[in-house]
This record gives structure tokens, C-alpha cells and sequence, in this order.
């Protein structure tokens, strides 16, 4: 990639996630000072108004920043954007609509690509159509790279790592830290993403037959199953089934692992883990309501219509204040069952049962914002500066298996994401 103008540009910049991101930028930027970045979106007015707000939530004087307007709806502007910067770091959800085409113009004009999607159909669909593609172009472009799902497949990547033998099984917690206080909204795209994930789930099935070609290993040592409602004695949570993307995207870098690296995969099952059993119990019952709700048309328009009401103010389009953001932690635990002992060839089975387990922690701020705004810009810092580190020469991938060779998660402890065994 020859000299661009740009090493990082923020696309959606004026959305509510983006903003956080936007602001995280700028503060990388104070401590780098030969870091140039710009903020792309759709309106130069709403732009000016994003730096207005990031000037002053960071205190620093953005008013030289680089301001591009690019629009999903005008794939020449956001071809433009791409040829100027060297990653992208796209925050323009639902990406079941928007996100290909930025990915198509990264690739065309040699960007690579980072996203905070939680979507596992667009996720798939873009590892199968643009692997080849990105890795002739030297193109790198990384799904889920916020909340959704780097803490908990990098945070499995971690437990393999520190595990002393082979990784059998994990089961993953995810949910708020002791530590942590408050409580907010969530802003309403990312149930809209939930929505349409959950509305076109039977797609999955045709995309992954085609994607995984290669069989994984035949493990005889199946985990512990687990029903809808459970203490979990590691997480020390109430935990119920977790529907979100981690576990998708946990697998497949898993796959990929195996593929380019002959690394043993693991299987993984994930939970949503509260403190209170009403509460959990509670999830259940609004689970079953939103399943029900996105299964036919009508009411599915109803929920995206009226998510304050559908959701007991879960979700809302205003997005939560900033002040109820400030205590709050999230925690993600995930526990291994394995072997002491590591076999050399990943073809080769364990005779005996597991007879180990560790259990680690990623704990970083609220999840939804500051958390990821942290995540995905370390992300993009991480390809900015290590892409000899990144597998082959380009592709789609997902965060494990792009990132494993490099220091990611130490950025990320540097910045604020804990990972740490849990003793």
C-alpha cells in the first residue's frame, strides 16, 4: 500500500457507536502524533457536529481533522473514501444492509477493514464471497471487532494459550462485572441487528455449507450439557442460552486456526450470566417474547416500530446518556475442560477424559460504547501497525484468527480490557 492520506478513517462517524469511536481516535491521536485520521459520513453538518462533541468530551482541538462525506447509498463516494486511508473502520450498522458495499469499495481500493458487526449471516456471507478477493488485493478485512465478539474470541484464544494441556470444551459467561454499577438503554440499531439475525437465522445453514469444506477433527469427548437455567459455579452467574453472535464467531476462528495453523480447536458454548435468578428468569420470558415477536411480520414491524414499549425500555432509538454509561463493566468468563497434556498432531484424539480446567476473565468498561470504541480502534492499530504479523497475504476473517500473532491483547490491557486468569 503506497502513501495515502489517511492511516485511519472512521465511517459513520456520526452515528451514536460511532461518535464513541470517533472520540477514541482522537485521543490515540494526542499520544501519536504522526497518526492521521479523518471522520467519514453521510452529512458534513452532522460531521461538523461530531467533532464539536468529541472537542468536548476529549478536550482536544480537532478542528484540522480530515472530514470525508461518503454515503452506503453512492458506492463512488465511499470508493473515494477507501482510496484515501489505509483501514477503515466501518460503524454503520444494520450491516445486513450496509456493510458489503463498504467492504467491495475496501477491497477495490486496497483499504483494509474493520467492523463492530454482530450479524453471523453478513459475517459468513463475506468471508465466503470476498476471501479470495481481499487476499490478492493484500486486504484485510476483520468482522466483529467491538463488544461483539473480541472479548470472547480472543478471550478464548487467551485460555488456550495459558491452558496447560489441550483445550477440550469452553463455556462462556457474559455479563456485567461485580464491579460494576448502573444501569442504561441500548441503543436501538443494535436490536435491529438482533432483529434481522434472528429473522434470516435459517440462512446460516446453506452459507456454512458452503464455507466449511474441511471437517474439523472428530472429538469423542463431548462437553457437559446444560439446560435453559443454571448456576454457574465459575462465573458465579445465573446463566441462560446466549443466542448473540460469540459463539459463530468464536468457531469459525477456530476453523481457521486449524486450517492455516493446525491449531487444536476447541468447542464453545456461550451464556448470558446475571447475578439475580428473577432477572434470569425474567431474560427467559423476554427471550421467548422476542423470538416470538421476530417470527412474523407483523409483529416483528410492531418490536423495530416500538422497542421501548416491546422491550420494557430495553432498547431505544435516543441511545443511553452518557452518565449512565460511566460504572459500568462488563465480564466475560470462560472456562476450559481439557487434558494436562498437549498431543503434537491435531488429528490425534485423547484416550481419556478431560481431567483439567482453567477458568479466565476479559472485564473491560460498558460494553456497548466505551468498550467497544476501545476494542475496535486497537483493532484497526493493531492491522495499522503489525499487518506483517497477519495471517497469509489478505482475506476475511474473524478476530482470533487475524489477530494471534500479535500483540493485540496486550494493546488492549494497555488500554483498559483486562485479561487475566481467574484463580
Amino acid at each position: 500500500m503506497g502513501e495515502r492520506e489517511y492511516d485511519l478513517v472512521v465511517f459513520g462517524a456520526t452515528g451514536f457507536t460511532g461518535q464513541f469511536v470517533a472520540e477514541e481516535v482522537a485521543k490515540i491521536g494526542e499520544k501519536n502524533p504522526k497518526l492521521k485520521y479523518a471522520f467519514a459520513g453521510r452529512s458534513k453538518d452532522k460531521l461538523n457536529n461530531t467533532v464539536l462533541e468529541a472537542e468536548m468530551h476529549t478536550g482536544l482541538d480537532l478542528k484540522s481533522i480530515g472530514l470525508i462525506v461518503a454515503d452506503v447509498k453512492d458506492e463512488e463516494s465511499l470508493l473515494n473514501m477507501a482510496k484515501q486511508t489505509k483501514v477503515v473502520i466501518n460503524c454503520v450498522g444494520p450491516y445486513r444492509f450496509y456493510g458489503e458495499k463498504v467492504v467491495s469499495a475496501c477491497i477495490r481500493a486496497g483499504a483494509n477493514h474493520v467492523d463492530i458487526s454482530g450479524e453471523p449471516q453478513y459475517l459468513d456471507t463475506m468471508q465466503l464471497k470476498y476471501f479470495k478477493e481481499a487476499e490478492d488485493n493484500g486486504v484485510y478485512v476483520v468482522g466483529s471487532c467491538g463488544f461483539d465478539s473480541i472479548p470472547a474470541d480472543m478471550g478464548t484464544l487467551f485460555l488456550q494459550d495459558v491452558f496447560p494441556g489441550d483445550v477440550n470444551s469452553v463455556e462462556g459467561s457474559v455479563g456485567f462485572d461485580d464491579a460494576s454499577y448502573g444501569s442504561s438503554t441500548v441503543n436501538f440499531t443494535t436490536m435491529e441487528c438482533a432483529v434481522l439475525g434472528l429473522t434470516h437465522s435459517k440462512e446460516l445453514r446453506g452459507i456454512r455449507k458452503q464455507l466449511f469444506t474441511t471437517p474439523l477433527p472428530r472429538n469423542p469427548y463431548k462437553p457437559e450439557p446444560r439446560g435453559k437455567l443454571f448456576f454457574g459455579e465459575e462465573a458465579q452467574r445465573w446463566c441462560v442460552p446466549n443466542i448473540a453472535s460469540d459463539r459463530s464467531v468464536v468457531m469459525r476462528s477456530q476453523r481457521l486456526l486449524y486450517q492455516m495453523s493446525k491449531r487444536r480447536p476447541t468447542r464453545i458454548t456461550m451464556f448470558f450470566g446475571m447475578k439475580s435468578l428473577l432477572t434470569a428468569i425474567g431474560s427467559i420470558f423476554m427471550g421467548i417474547l422476542f423470538y416470538l415477536m421476530t417470527s412474523f411480520t407483523l409483529t416483528r414491524n410492531l418490536l423495530l416500530k416500538y422497542p421501548e414499549f416491546f422491550t420494557f425500555g430495553l432498547f431505544s432509538r435516543k441511545g443511553p446518556k452518557r452518565s449512565d454509561l460511566i460504572g459500568l463493566k462488563f465480564s466475560v468468563t470462560l472456562t476450559g475442560k481439557g487434558w494436562d497434556k498437549k498431543l503434537e498432531d491435531p488429528e490425534q484424539q485423547h484416550t481419556e477424559p478431560p481431567n483439567t480446567s482453567k477458568t479466565v476473565q476479559v472485564v473491560g468498561p460498558d460494553p456497548g460504547y466505551f468498550g467497544t470504541a476501545t476494542l475496535v480502534t486497537q483493532s484497526a492499530m493493531t492491522i495499522l501497525e503489525e499487518k506483517d504479523n497477519l495471517p497469509g497475504k489478505g482475506g476475511v476473517y474473524p478476530p482470533a484468527a487475524a489477530f494471534h500473532q500479535t500483540s493485540l491483547i496486550t494493546r488492549l490491557q494497555e488500554n483498559g480490557i483486562k485479561f487475566f486468569v481467574k484463580e
